[in-house]
C-alpha cells in the first residue's frame, strides 16, 4: 500500500511519499514517483495503493487528469473516480486487500484546500479539509500517530519540507524494523523519500 502524506499551513503545501511499488504482493521496485505538482493550477497530489493492473498505469492516469487545465477540480475528482472504480473492483477480485487507491490532493488558493480520496472495491470516500493540516494515506498511517497542529502550524516552508521528509523517512524505517521482526510480513513501504510542493 505504501505511504503518502500532505502537509500544509499558511506558508505552503507539500506532498511526500516513499518510492516503493509492489507487484503480486511480493515483488517490488523502489523507484516509483508518487508525488506530483502542477504549478499553473496550484495543485499538488500524491497517490498510493493500486498503481498497475493488467498493464494499465493508474498513477499516470491520475496525473493525466490532474494536469488537464481545461477541467475544474470537481470534474477532475469525478473523472478520477469513474476511471478507477472498476479497476479497484477487479483488483479486489484478483488480489484481495491490495486493491484500493489513496489519493491526497492539495489546492493552494486564498485558503489551502486539502482532499483525501479513498477508492476501494468500486466505492469512494472523499473528505475535504483546509490547512493548517496534515493528511496521510496508505499503510504507513499504522506506524505513526497523527501530527498535532501546534507542531507545524508556524513552520516556514523549508521547515515544513524537512518535517515532511523526516516523517516519510521515519515511516520507511519503522516498516523495515517491523518486517525484520515479522518475516512473513511483506514490506510495502520502502525506497527513498520524494517531495513536491508549492510555496506561498
Amino acid at each position: 500500500m505504501s505511504y503518502i502524506c500532505l502537509i500544509g499551513n499558511k506558508n505552503g503545501i507539500l506532498a511526500a511519499s516513499d518510492t516503493r511499488e509492489t507487484f503480486d504482493g511480493y515483488n517490488h521496485r523502489d523507484n516509483r514517483q508518487k508525488v506530483f505538482k502542477c504549478k499553473k493550477q496550484n495543485l499538488v497530489w500524491a497517490c498510493c495503493g493500486l498503481t498497475m493492473l493488467e498493464g494499465k498505469d493508474y498513477l499516470r492516469l491520475v496525473e493525466f487528469i490532474m494536469r488537464d487545465t481545461k477541467t475544474t477540480l470537481d470534474q477532475k475528482l469525478d473523472y478520477i473516480y469513474r476511471s478507477i472504480k472498476k479497476a479497484t473492483t477487479e483488483g479486489f477480485n484478483r488480489l484481495g486487500s491490495g486493491s484500493a487507491m489513496d489519493i491526497l490532493i492539495g489546492h493552494m488558493g486564498k485558503r489551502t484546500m486539502m482532499i483525501r480520496m479513498n477508492i476501494s472495491v468500486g466505492n469512494i470516500q472523499t473528505n475535504t479539509f483546509f490547512a493548517p493540516l496534515a493528511l496521510q494515506g496508505g499503510s504507513g498511517k499504522l506506524h505513526l500517530p497523527k501530527m498535532k497542529l501546534d507542531e507545524y502550524n508556524e513552520l516556514t516552508y523549508e521547515e515544513l519540507k524537512k518535517y515532511a521528509y523526516k516523517r516519510v523517512e521515519n515511516v520507511i524505517q519503522k516498516e523495515i524494523e517491523l518486517c525484520a521482526k515479522t518475516p512473513q510480513m511483506v514490506q510495502t513501504i520502502g525506497g527513498h523519500v520524494t517531495i513536491e510542493g508549492l510555496k506561498k
